[in-house]
Formats: C-alpha cells, structure tokens, sequence
C-alpha cells in the first residue's frame, strides 16, 4: 500500500471496526453470545455473526489487591486489580486488569450508537420515522441489542459502580427502561439485563429502572417479573424434571421433554418476557444441535450457544 498516509490508514483501521461493516450484510438473529471469555473480542465477534443477546461475566471489587502467578521456571508475576475498574471474565484466577467492561464492551457500543444516531442541521424529520433511537444493526437498526451483566460479585456492592458506567448511555437515551410512575416499559436500542447475584432491591428503588432482572424461567409466579424483567432465563436442569435432564444429557429431547419446555416457554410469554435456556450439554454436537433446534421451535427466543459460527448457519 505504496504511499497511503497515516491518516488514511487511520481512516480503514476505524472503519474495519464500524458498525456498518460489521453488519452490513447481517441480520440480526436469536442467539445469546455466552462465555464471552473464551473470545478474542467479545462483542464484535457476537455482533458480526448477528447475535442479538450477548453476555459479560463482570467483577467489582470493594478492596484492591495483588494477584501473584508462579510462571514457567519458577518466576512469578504480580497483577495488580483496583475499585474503579468493571473486570471481565469468568473466573476470579484468570481475570485481566486490561479487560474492563469499557475496553471489550461498552465503548464500543456507545460509539456505533452515536454514529447510527446523527444529528441533522437542520433538524429535519427523518422519512423512516421510528419511535425510538437506532440500535447497532445495519440492516435493522429497529432491533434492540440485549446486554446481560452476570454479576460475579455480591449484587449490592457492583450495581452502583454499573449504574455509573452506564450513565453516558442513559444521558444519550440509549437504554431501555421502566417507567415506576407512568407504570410502562420504554423501549431503547439496548435492553441490560442484570443476572447471576441480583440487586433485586436497589433495582426495586429506582423510578427509573434502566437495569432489568433476570427472571427465573421455571418459577414464574410473581406478576412482579412482568415489571422488572424483559427475559426469563433458566438452567435446562431447573425446566425439566430429574429423569427428563438425565435422559436429555445423551439424547434428543422426549415429547414429555418438549411439553415441559413449552409450558414453561408459554407462562414467560403470557407475562411479556422472552425466554433463554442455558446449562445444555456442550457436547456431542449432534444431540446440542438438535436441543438448540427443538429449543427454537417450541417458542425459546435466545438459543445459548458458545460456537457463534456454528450457531448463526444452524437454523
């Protein structure tokens, strides 16, 4: 590339990474990006394969402290980790001070919605009227993206410093969120969905709740869910009964299997909620696929897949 500036290849690196040639040729599909420490690059290697739902393990820590690894040859290495960061991984041991919540995820999907949301001098109404802000997707930029925070740490002590990454967000009208006083959801280009350790009662107190809650897709019983949740997420082992999680370790699901699976799917519907499996088997291939298939057809709205690639020819 004889003669191209510097600028210019500032120019490309940018646009390799925008969000028009990510999905430019991309529909947005039903898949739930889930352990995102396996990836190189989490959100971009979801949003390129069109994965709608897309998870980060995070940690918040209340005390700094020093990891110390003994390395090949009896060396060690200390890491240092701190209380202003949101660290990403899934397990505390292999946790790295560079991944934060900022770098893999959320500076990313702030810029691609600032550019997917120009202003217009003058301002002018737009002749593809929509009735909230644009989301990420080239093609369908009417599609939300889901954003699950798996809180590893205790809820209490890591919502308030999410709360406070998340604030350009909300300043820009990029969540989602419910209305306590107007009781009604707003919509937004992205829907954050807090799982694992819940902060069921911070969340509770906020007028405004622009985090949602995991709810729990085998014990639907309180009406409270429709409120504070957007999806309904469940082990495959808390849907089905002892014997059928068993049996479906090593085969294709039963009738039975299915049944249980739909009514379950069925009840979150009926209280608004979409709906995500997850602790399938990973392997073998055959019977995973044919889980991930079944799962699809009887009404499951995010399949939970780990070989993004693989996932996006599945259906």
């Amino acid at each position: 590339m004889a003669g191209l500036l510097s600028r210019d290849v500032d120019v490309a690196s940018s646009f390799n990474n925008s969000i028009e040639s990510l999905t430019r040729d991309v529909y947005v599909k039903p898949l739930h990006s889930h352990n995102d420490y396996w990836r190189h690059d989490p959100l971009i290697d979801a949003v390129k394969v069109g994965a709608q739902s897309i998870e980060a393990d995070v940690f918040v820590f209340t005390e700094g402290y020093t990891l110390t690894q003994t390395l090949p040859g009896g060396k060690t290495q200390d890491t240092k980790f701190g209380t202003d960061d949101i660290y990403v991984g899934h397990n505390q041991v292999f946790l790295k001070p560079e991944n934060t919540l900022n770098a893999l995820y959320l500076d990313n999907l702030y810029n691609w919605l600032e550019f997917s949301n120009p202003k217009f001098t003058p301002n002018i109404t737009l002749v593809e009227a929509h009735d909230t802000k644009y989301s990420i997707w080239w093609n369908q930029p009417e599609e939300p993206v889901y954003l699950w925070l798996d809180f590893k740490t205790q809820g209490n002590d890591t919502y308030p410093s999410v709360k406070k990454y998340f604030q350009r967000f909300i300043d820009e009208d990029y969540l989602a969120y419910y209305d306590t006083e107007q009781q009604k959801h707003v919509p937004g280009p992205v829907i954050v969905t807090i799982t694992g350790n819940l902060p069921t009662e911070l969340v509770k107190a906020d007028s405004k709740r622009y985090f949602y809650l995991d709810a729990p897709l085998a014990n639907l019983t309180s009406d409270d869910w429709g409120n504070l949740s957007r999806v309904a997420s469940g082990s495959l082992e808390s849907v089905l009964d002892q014997q059928s999680y068993k049996s479906a370790q090593i085969s294709d699901f039963s009738d039975d299997d299915k049944k249980q699976l739909k009514d379950a799917f069925d009840n979150a519907h009926s209280k608004g909620l979409k709906t995500r499996v997850w602790g399938d088997i990973t392997w073998p291939n055959s019977v995973l696929d044919s889980h991930l298939r079944d799962i699809f057809s009887l009404g499951g709205d995010f399949l939970n897949v780990d070989n993004l690639t693989h996932a996006a020819t599945l259906l």
